[in-house]
């Protein structure tokens, strides 16, 4: 078996020996590109490798409110298998990447009458909503600083072979807060030597300090990963 880079495409071939062939194109997304858009029909969907895919909701005065990220542990456009023929959320390139892309039919081919394809499919789903549930939560009731560095860990668990290329205006349009607060807790981790944070680039230096800065958001969507997925030793917790 082809080993794909990405624990969940892996865990699908696995379950549908000689399915892959052929039906996998590879793609590579920079930041910013736009990989669905909410409302419109979905023809392919994307495993990434390398890099991370943000799904977000779009509001009328062109804020983007981040809900999930998909990155090497994952895919974009799972919903498609269950009968879904547009997309709910908009999906644009995080942080630039490489990965794999499917069309969209031969999605739905895949799952048709292979219980454990359809079984990894739903539950990434049910992820992707837990994410979307507790960054809902976490936007409430977190204080930004605690709610950042979650972000940051997540991201970083998903990438973690590079630094994270974030400027300081597309974190806070993605934490929904404003830029000089980003700015300031940038400044209060970098002085603690948690992070560095120069040009757009984030370092993380000190990973467990981070942790203990962390909101109790973090914490809670790794274990809804390892309660998911706990039987599959194809898809480790990230």
């Amino acid at each position: 078996m082809i080993p794909y880079k990405n624990s969940l495409l892996d865990a699908l071939s696995a379950a549908a020996p000689g399915f892959m062939g052929g039906r996998l194109a590879s793609f590579n997304f920079t930041h910013g590109d736009l990989l669905c858009v909410a409302g419109d029909a979905v023809e392919h969907v994307y495993f990434p490798t390398s890099g991370l895919i943000s799904l977000v909701v779009d509001l009328s005065g062109g804020e983007r409110i981040e809900a999930a990220m998909i990155g090497r542990d994952g895919m974009l456009g799972a919903g498609f298998a269950f009968g879904g023929n547009v997309s709910v959320s908009t999906g644009f390139g995080q942080i630039g990447g490489s990965g794999w892309r499917m069309a969209a039919g031969d999605l739905v081919a895949l799952a048709r009458g292979n219980a454990s394809v359809w079984s990894l499919l739903f539950r990434h789903e049910q992820y992707v909503l837990a994410q979307a549930q507790q960054t809902a939560a976490c936007n409430a009731t977190h204080p930004i600083r605690e709610r950042m560095c979650s972000w940051l860990l997540r991201a970083h668990d998903l990438a973690p072979e590079t630094d994270l290329y974030l400027t300081q205006e597309f974190l806070a349009d993605i934490l929904g807060v404003q830029r000089a607060s980003v700015s300031l807790i940038a400044g209060t981790l970098q002085d603690a030597g948690i992070i560095q944070y120069r040009r757009g680039r984030v370092s993380i230096l000190d990973k467990q300090a981070l942790a203990q800065n962390a909101c109790e958001c973090y914490r809670a969507l790794r274990g809804h990963r390892q309660r998911l997925f706990h039987n599959d030793t194809m898809i480790p917790a990230v």
